[in-house]
């Protein structure tokens, strides 16, 4: 049968359309945000076929996403809403953004998603997040945090100061609610002021608010010719360029942001992220950002332009003399080429769940793989973790090759990094492994080579089993998927109790499938140095566990774990090299030598009893074993565990270190 047990990570942004506007802009930047593995699955639904936006960010600036449709999906595996409608949609866990806080606003949202409930929910700014904070309570809503949309630029495009030119930027729809009658006024208070201002009727939206643009407008140009200010407003269509605002900033020595209520004003922090300081009213979202006397100032919104124009003015002139570089430092979280990614990509990731870290941690798993091997395998173990319903975890990238290669990767999934900084060898998983459970900070640690994918309900069972039973090592059986099939992998095929031989050919334990405490690990001796033979470097880490007194359990009534065959498989790699031959039996024989050399020595007795546990069904046993047989007699060869390699002690790395 095909393999349908593990669903593909598809998170779906549903947008309205992709006209103008601030949170149709903010769609497209948060995707750009998404690290690579998830942006490459991301799919994006716009209910119009509306999109100069996309259009503009395709062609000018290389926007790639998973999938673009105005049809529904047919499978995602959640749905990211911003202004989108569910209706029609198939149930799926869902995320909402929210991006306005005014009372047109809260009415579409309060309506449409009325009948939403346990739903994740981001603001873009803790004004709005406080305004919709009673509605999340009432349906049951998990707040994943505050997301602000991000900025794009990152340089210093502000003015000269001189004495004869005040040069002052606005940005936006032609409404009298986001201010434009107040630039009138301004200028006629200061004659040295210039205003360019970014607008045009025809910006989108539905024909109401085009009607109503365009009477603005109307407005404007009457006030400005009556006022006899028109030689000094430098009206400019806006573009609709969702990722380019440098060229509408450049010379500009401050940006006015005098709107009457916005959950962010996006242009404000574009301004920030170019080096210009602003002056915002305390309505905006932004407005948390804006340090008074640093990198702009804030004002009161004021029904009357005229008024409203006057108690700028003085705001105008003290923030175009404040420093640039103030002003780029305060916008750091904000810009996606700073810090926005390590600032909110927490926040954005349980968005769209994909989140592979946890605040409160109680798993570590720690995703090996080795050079040479195609990164989309890597993808699919990841993604698996990602659908986990357990989510008190966190991830470690454990990579067999140079650094270069390991850093490519930590950033690609935006994961911690332990690397051996060496050319790929097989017998280097079992240290890759021993060096994450050294430096485990979890209650549990969960091994996972790309070549396996968890079952979404993997990690909930083995803690679950693992709390209820107070044993320390869980375990399942497998399914193997090869070239599209999937199968029930017919080892392990005896009981459990029997393995505890101190012969690695008498494993009954998938390494793939255990989940064990970080404690008993340590305190038993970890993984060996170095992997040997055919999984023969685990097994002996699961005979210390049991002779340090550990307690195992194998879950025979579950298969959460799907083993893929393909032809970069490790395991055809170990047979390749470790086949039936003299040199295969020495290493085994030497290996368990050692492992039973750590328990000739006396030790603390152990608190827990000894013995394995297992109530659940057993496979047959007369099917075949997977491993050869065991030698009849060993030989001990010596061995010089000094020459065995290490990875530097400072090893484990953020990803973009």
């Amino acid at each position: 049968m095909r393999s349908d047990l593990v669903p593909p990570v598809a998170p779906c942004f549903v947008i309205h359309n992709l006209a103008l506007g601030g949170a149709q802009t903010a769609v497209l930047r948060l995707i750009s945000a998404l690290p690579v593995w998830a942006r490459e699955r991301t799919i994006l639904y716009s209910q119009s076929n509306d999109l100069p936006l996309l259009e503009a960010a395709v062609k000018k600036h290389g926007f790639s996403v998973g999938h673009v449709t105005t049809k529904p999906p047919e499978d995602p595996s959640c749905w990211v809403l911003s202004y989108g409608n569910l209706t029609g949609l198939t149930p799926r866990p869902t995320s909402l953004i929210l991006h306005s806080w005014d009372d047109a606003g809260w009415r579409y949202v309060t309506s449409t998603y009325d009948q939403l409930r346990g739903a994740t929910v981001s603001a873009v700014s803790r004004m709005v997040l406080d305004r919709y904070r009673p509605w999340i309570e009432k349906k049951g809503h998990r707040v994943a945090g505050i997301l602000p949309p991000p900025a794009t630029e990152w340089c210093v495009m502000k003015g000269r100061p001189t004495r004869d030119r005040l040069t002052v930027g606005w940005m936006g729809r032609p409404l009298e609610s986001k201010g434009l009658l107040t630039l009138p006024y301004l200028l006629k208070l200061e004659p040295r002021m210039v205003i360019r201002a970014w607008t045009g009727a025809d910006t989108g939206g539905s024909p109401h608010v085009r009607s109503e643009q365009s009477k603005t407008m109307d407005a404007l140009v009457k006030l400005t010719n009556r006022l006899k200010v028109a030689d000094r407003l430098d009206l400019r269509p806006l573009d609709f360029d969702p990722f380019a605002c440098r060229h509408r900033l450049a010379g500009i020595d401050v940006l006015l942001g005098n709107s009457r209520q916005e959950g962010f004003l996006l242009t404000a922090a574009e301004a920030l992220s170019c080096g210009i300081p602003v002056v915002v009213t305390r309505s905006c979202g932004v407005a948390d950002f804006v340090r008074e006397g640093v990198n702009g100032y804030l004002i009161d919104w004021d029904e009357n332009p005229k008024r409203l124009a006057s108690a700028s003015l003085d705001a105008l002139r003290r923030a175009a003399a404040l420093d640039s570089m103030a002003c780029l430092r305060s916008a750091q979280e904000l810009s996606l080429s700073a810090g926005y990614r390590h600032t909110h990509g927490h926040t954005l990731a349980r968005l769209t769940h994909t989140s592979l870290q946890s605040q409160t941690p109680r798993v570590t798993v720690g995703v090996r793989i080795h050079h040479g091997t195609r990164v989309e395998c890597l993808d699919e173990a990841i993604s698996s973790v990602a659908l986990q319903t357990y989510r008190d975890f966190q991830t470690l990238l454990l990579v067999d090759g140079p650094w270069e290669w390991g850093q490519m990767l930590a950033e690609r999934y935006d994961l911690p990094l332990l690397c051996t900084g060496m050319p790929a060898d097989i017998t280097h998983c079992s240290m890759l492994h021993r060096q994450a459970v050294e430096a485990c900070n979890t209650e549990f640690y969960k091994p996972l080579d790309y070549d396996d994918q968890l079952l979404p309900g993997y990690l909930e069972r083995a803690v679950e089993t693992l709390d209820c039973s107070g044993a320390d090592v869980y375990g399942c059986l497998l399914w193997t998927l090869e070239d599209g099939e999937l199968s029930e992998r017919r080892w392990p095929h005896k009981p459990l109790e029997m393995m505890f031989t101190g012969n690695p050919d008498d494993n009954m334990l998938p390494h793939s499938s255990v989940l064990m405490r970080t404690s008993i690990a340590q305190r038993a001796g970890n993984y060996q140095e170095r992997a040997v033979g055919l999984g023969g470097d685990d097994y002996h880490l699961w005979y210390r566990i049991h002779k340090a007194g550990g307690r195992f359990v194998r879950d025979d009534a579950q298969r959460n774990v799907v083993y893929r065959i393909h032809d970069r498989n490790s395991l055809r790699i170990r047979r390749k090299r470790y086949g039936p031959s003299a040199a295969r039996r020495d290493l085994i024989a030497g290996a368990t030598a050692a492992s039973l050399a750590l328990w000739m020595a006396p030790r603390l007795p152990s608190a827990r009893a000894i013995g394995p546990i297992s109530d659940a069904s057993q496979i047959i046993e007369d099917q075949p074993d997977e491993r050869e047989a065991a030698p009849t007699k060993i030989t001990v060869p010596r061995h010089d565990n000094s020459k065995m390699p290490h990875a530097p002690p400072d090893a484990i790395l953020p990803p973009h270190s």
